[in-house]
């Protein structure tokens, strides 16, 4: 671009005049994409994206945040070169006045012109597939009323008026040049007019080698044969890409032709028009005989599978049959928790890697494209007994928990007809199944852009009937048997291609089937699990009561804390809601009897609850001394033998070799998570090495009991485990909200002297030394676990790292009967992770394969406001090979926490682009403990952002941001997709 393009502000409403700069997304100088988010703007409904669809780096001067702009005001520029500042910023003109609608063939009515839209920079026309509403019907924002064509996909053409859809309408097929009305909408029904309009190959007035009016080229347009490839662009000068679809179904070469569109760009009717010197590969539909009665249009997709079938139409095919027997296919789906259909799609896959010719496909003229990804379109039934045919993208490199986790949304979707083209389009191979109709056989119908399909039918006393018909311009009849043999093959015998299903316990004399060493969520809850299934279960605790960690020293305790400390906090918001209630005071001996009861009454609960399900527990410490025995030291002393044993021991607070700091933690002048329970009364200047959940936790309670508190974190930024602008979030939220807290980052300790009340912890920030005086330190640096005095030699279990017991995803270690959960195990050390943890390795000893998938896991950490997460965050996904994309709304734009004060804070929502897919939720909200829960069901369900959008949310809640994001970053897709072209 020769002159810095400028970002103006958008228009995003009808009645929006102007727009809030809330924040830029990318720094000045920052290389710039098309399609980039590249600032967010604050409107009276939402925070929107501003997007760029030019590339280049971002140039100043930039807006200030905060400031407010009109629309069409500049707010940013855009430059070929990496400036900071272009040298004569140019001024942003107001927004251009609506072009005059081109004349029609029919007057047009007065009202609003709905246009042929531009997807794409290099579009200059598009054809009208479908009218996806009648004349006359009352369209509302955003209701999709058309669909058009691209050389890349068909897609819908939305409004964001409201009224009744009025003639001229453009017919179906006829191409229509960007920017020209396609329809009207007019305000009242008596307005509407019920006539069609004849579409034009050019703007007003142009000079065009063309003469022939947009119904003559429509009625002349050959049918578009689906997967067939654009030709290249030209050499010179530009092709719509409607033209280069054209050329390249009709082998037009495009460099000899001389465009007649807008700026010479070459248009379809160039195409057409060249048509006569060139053979073309499909020129017209047959003839069909008419047939009486009032059709309806159909779909978008209906259409693209019509075109499709009367394509299939030209391929010489042929038919092989093979029986299968599918029994153990079929369980081994049940095992995996996957339905029979990707079970089939994967088998599919291991025969297509032998035979990959039955994954290609014919390109006209003579040529084969082979392809290495398996894209396996199934065909689907839909809700009102269509058919349609998603498709699941590069089976051969996923396993059938991800390919199930894609296919349930995607199936959801088919039978709502609610696809987009990149989700049913394109697929390398298809797959038909009938089975459950109980069809004895059937073929299925190859179609252009694939070079096979296979017919399932339902299983007989002969098995499973699968007919291939193949393309025998790319398969012969060989390469097709061949293919059958090796699929049956897969069918038949999944062992060889899946993951085992896990051992089982092993048989024999044994004291108990089961050994569980340690009772806190993740021994417990195995335990649990496995006598509800009939197994002979004993569970070994170190305690009177089982509990673990989570019970005595962590979650429970520090979150009876916590609520004491909230209702410090607030207090603070009483005098704007007109309260004025006094200076709350702590009494730190009723708080510790409170904390102790709740302890107490889920400990005797929880046990009484272990006795009444069978499972034997004995109070000791285990020792192994062999791999299917171990010796209980303490009250309940035994030798005991086992057929399978699981460890679940947890891990103690880890402490780092810091001078001074044992002496410290002996004298009691220091705590660690552990042993910080039994102090007298809080301390009134605390120290705290370590900035993770614990940490952080800890050094607000304390704050808002009362006391100063200095933090020191080795990492550059505190709560490590969270999203990265989470954590940013929260350090500026407590900068203003606990004025008697600082964290610094980037810290080395050097040391630790003094005595009972007196410490001195000395440290170091750079190349500054600093010491902090302290009545306690609280050594908060995480966990290791400790398995020394389990004897694993003895078992021949081995360790991974940071002393942590190796396990594969089910749980089990390298010893196949003996199996580790929970903190022991490392990765997130959290109760909620090992209860599920427990709970895996308990169903894979009762034969089922199940696996964690740390990726789908949760956490929160309770300082005010709270941070939260479930799955992944963008980083994460992208670094996992997803294109991925998220959305975030500020808590300070929440109807509700206005009404609190708790207006600190963000949400954010991490999405797969392709298929939608949430895989991940971020929070830094005062209530993200109670919000989480719904993000939770989103990412281990799988929901799509369609699913949440179209979910109702109460209002006034904050669940509502949920269904506000994905709405928001679903139309963010959509336009993305659409100025891409």
């Amino acid at each position: 671009m020769a002159e810095p393009y400028v970002i103006k502000m958008p228009q995003l409403t009808d009645t929006m005049t102007e727009g809030v700069l809330v924040s830029w997304e990318k720094p000045v100088g920052a290389r710039v994409e098309r399609g980039d988010v590249v600032a967010t703007i604050e409107t009276d409904k939402a925070i929107m994206d501003v997007e760029v669809f030019r590339s280049g780096y971002l140039a100043g001067p930039l807006a200030d945040a905060d400031s407010v702009h009109p629309v069409g005001g500049a707010i940013g520029y855009i430059t070929d070169s990496a400036v900071a500042t272009v040298a004569a910023p140019i001024q942003a003109a107001p927004a251009a006045a609506t072009p005059e609608p081109m004349a029609a063939a029919v007057s047009a009515p007065e009202g609003y012109a709905v246009k042929m839209p531009q997807l794409s920079d290099t579009m200059t026309e598009g054809v009208l597939v479908s009218w996806e509403k009648s004349l006359g019907d009352k369209i509302q924002r955003g209701d999709v009323v058309a669909t058009v064509e691209t050389d890349k996909a068909i897609m819908d053409v939305e409004v964001f008026r409201e009224g009744y859809l009025s003639g001229p309408l453009v017919a179906a097929d006829a191409v229509v040049p960007v920017g020209e009305p396609i329809a009207w909408l007019v305000a009242s029904p008596e307005q509407v007019q019920r006539d069609s309009a004849t579409a034009s190959t050019g703007t007003a007035g142009s000079v065009s080698s063309v003469h022939a009016p947009a119904a003559t080229v429509a009625a002349a347009m050959p049918a578009l044969v689906s997967g067939a490839h654009p030709a290249a662009r030209p050499q010179q000068g530009a092709a719509s890409p409607f033209a280069r679809q054209l050329a390249g179904q009709q082998g037009v070469d495009l460099n000899r032709l001389r465009g007649s569109g807008p700026a010479g760009v070459i248009v379809a009717a160039d195409v057409l028009a060249a048509g006569g010197d060139t053979a073309p590969v499909a020129t017209t539909r047959p003839s069909e005989p008419a047939v009486p009665g009032n059709g309806r249009a159909m779909t978008a997709i209906e259409r693209a599978i019509s075109q499709a079938m009367v394509a299939s139409l030209s391929i010489p095919v042929f038919h092989v049959t093979v029986q299968a027997k599918p029994e153990a296919l079929i369980r081994a789906a049940k095992a995996h928790q996957v339905s029979v259909t990707v079970a089939i799609a994967k088998a599919a896959s291991q025969a297509l890697s032998k035979h990959p010719l039955v994954n290609a496909a014919y390109q006209p003229t003579d040529k084969i494209v082979e392809r290495g990804q398996h894209d396996i379109g199934i065909a689907a039934t839909t809700e009102d007994g269509g058919l349609v045919v998603p498709v699941l993208r590069g089976v051969e490199g996923k396993g059938l928990d991800q390919l199930q986790a894609e296919w349930t949304p995607l199936v959801e979707k088919a039978r709502k007809r609610r696809l987009s083209p990149p989700e049913y389009t394109h697929p390398t191979f298809t797959i038909s199944n009938m089975g459950m109709y109980g069809i004895a056989q059937f073929d299925a119908i190859v179609t252009p852009g694939t070079a096979a399909i296979i017919a399932i039918a339902g299983n007989g006393p002969e098995g499973m009937p699968i007919t291939i018909t193949a393309d025998h311009r790319v398969v012969n009849g060989a390469e097709a048997a061949l293919f059958l043999k090796d699929l049956k093959q897969a069918i038949e015998h999944p062992e060889a291609w899946l993951a085992s299903t896990g051992p089982v316990i092993p048989e024999g004399n044994y004291d108990v089937q089961v050994l569980v060493i340690g009772a806190g969520p993740g021994g417990e809850d195995c335990a649990r699990e496995l006598v509800e299934n009939g197994v002979k279960a004993a569970m070994v605790n170190n305690a009177p009561l089982p509990g673990g960690e989570c019970l005595w020293r962590g979650c429970i305790p520090s979150k009876a804390w916590r609520a004491a400390a909230d209702r410090i906090r607030d207090r603070e918001h009483d005098a704007a809601m007109g309260l004025s209630l006094g200076k709350p005071n702590l009494d730190w001996v009723q708080l510790e009897q409170h904390r102790r009861g709740i302890l107490q009454t889920r400990g005797e609960m929880a046990l009484k609850t272990d006795q009444g399900m069978k499972i034997q527990v004995l109070e000791g410490y285990a020792r192994f001394t062999g791999d299917h025995s171990v010796e209980i030291s303490g009250k309940d002393a035994r030798t005991l033998t086992f057929g399978a044993c699981v460890i679940a021991t947890g891990a103690p607070a880890f402490v780092p070799p810091i001078p001074g700091i044992q002496e410290a933690l002996k004298s009691g002048a220091a705590v660690t998570s552990d042993t910080v329970w039994d102090l007298k009364q809080p301390p009134k200047r605390l120290c705290v090495i370590g900035a993770g959940a614990i940490g952080m936790e800890m050094a607000q309670m304390f704050h808002d009991f009362g006391a100063e508190v200095r933090v020191l974190e080795a990492l550059p930024r505190p709560v490590a485990e969270m999203e990265k602008e989470v954590a940013e979030q929260l350090m500026k939220a407590l900068a203003h909200n606990s004025p008697r807290l600082q964290v610094l980052t980037d810290v080395k300790v050097a040391g630790v002297t003094g005595q009972v009340g007196q410490l001195a912890v000395r440290y170091q920030v750079g190349e500054e030394a600093a010491t902090y005086n302290c009545d306690l330190l609280l050594v908060a640096t995480g966990k290791r676990p400790d398995t020394s005095g389990l004897n694993l030699a003895a078992a021949g279990v081995t360790l991974g790292e940071r002393a942590a017991i190796a396990t594969d995803a089910t749980g089990r270690s390298n010893v196949p009967h003996i199996y580790a959960v929970g903190d022991v195990i490392g990765g997130y050390m959290l109760a909620h992770t090992a209860g599920q943890q427990g709970r895996i390795a308990a169903a894979n000893l009762l034969g089922h394969s199940v696996r964690y998938d740390a990726a789908k896991d949760c956490g929160v950490t309770f300082t005010r406001p709270q941070c939260a997460f479930v799955g992944l965050s963008l980083e994460q996904a992208k670094a996992a090979g997803m294109d991925a994309v998220e959305v975030k709304v500020p808590m300070s734009i929440d109807a509700k926490a206005m009404m609190t004060g708790e207006t600190d804070g963000l949400i954010k929502i991490v999405a797969d682009k392709m298929s939608h897919r949430i895989v991940g939720v971020h929070f830094l909200a005062d209530h993200a403990d109670t919000l989480v829960g719904e993000a939770v069901l989103m990412v281990s369900a799988g929901l799509t952002l369609e699913q949440v959008a179209e979910a109702i949310h109460p209002h006034p809640t904050q669940t509502e941001l949920f269904g506000e994001m994905a709405r928001r970053l679903l139309s963010r897709l959509r336009r993305s997709v659409k100025a891409g072209g």
